[in-house]
């Protein structure tokens, strides 16, 4: 039984790497996204989700996926879509290195990640991924694939993504639903919503850790 599950293993981080370096190779650009979304008619918000993860393995940028999900879809729709495209993406990621990948993730990630993630996991999980969302120390995909190696549970991981996922969101798929029309005050805009809910959850944190070093003295 454990020789048939290290085949099956062996198979599924095989069929990882094939995607992984397919969609890095021939995976589509912004571009061919926007094409392939607004020919699928009816089925386009399906067919946005589907890409979006998709993309984010081939590395497209997510702001910019953000964008087109306001530019598609305008402000009401685009939101939600590119809220849950973000949480798809992730939990895809953090799903490989967990179930499928784990090793050879592991040795993809610098040290210095892998251990920071697997010592705030051991606290409050939700709150952790919370302010590596908020304040993005750590590249989106190494959160991904470095919670994934640790034992947090899938439920905090994704709440957290989606929380800490609205203000930058909400920002460039205000952009997109703006366009050009608004122009200038939408980009200031859009700045200002990704920006402030981090600076204030900084500024927080220090307070915080101020307060336990002068109880500690």
């Amino acid at each position: 039984m454990n020789e048939r599950a290290g085949w099956v293993r062996a198979a599924v981080v095989a069929v990882w790497a094939a995607v992984l370096i397919a969609a890095l190779l021939y995976g589509p650009d912004l571009a061919m996204v926007r094409a392939w979304i607004e020919a699928a008619g009816p089925a386009a918000p399906v067919a946005y989700l589907v890409l979006y993860v998709i993309a984010v393995f081939a590395l497209v940028p997510r702001p910019a996926l953000n964008l087109a999900a306001g530019l598609l879809f305008g402000l009401g729709a685009g939101m939600p879509l590119a809220l849950t495209g973000g949480v798809g993406a992730a939990l895809a990621q953090f799903a490989v290195a967990r179930y499928a990948a784990g090793g050879t993730v592991a040795r993809l990630l610098p040290e210095g990640v892998r251990s920071r993630l697997d010592a705030v996991a051991e606290r409050h999980a939700f709150v952790a991924v919370l302010q590596l969302r908020l304040l993005p120390i750590v590249p989106y995909q190494a959160v991904n694939y470095g919670c994934g190696l640790t034992r947090m549970r899938v439920a905090p991981f994704a709440l957290g993504t989606f929380a800490g996922g609205v203000p930058a969101t909400g920002a460039m798929v205000l952009l997109g639903a703006g366009g050009t029309d608004l122009g200038l005050p939408v980009a200031v805009a859009g700045a200002v919503l990704a920006a402030l809910p981090a600076l204030l959850w900084w500024v927080r944190s220090r307070r915080r850790a101020g307060g336990r070093r002068a109880e500690g003295e």
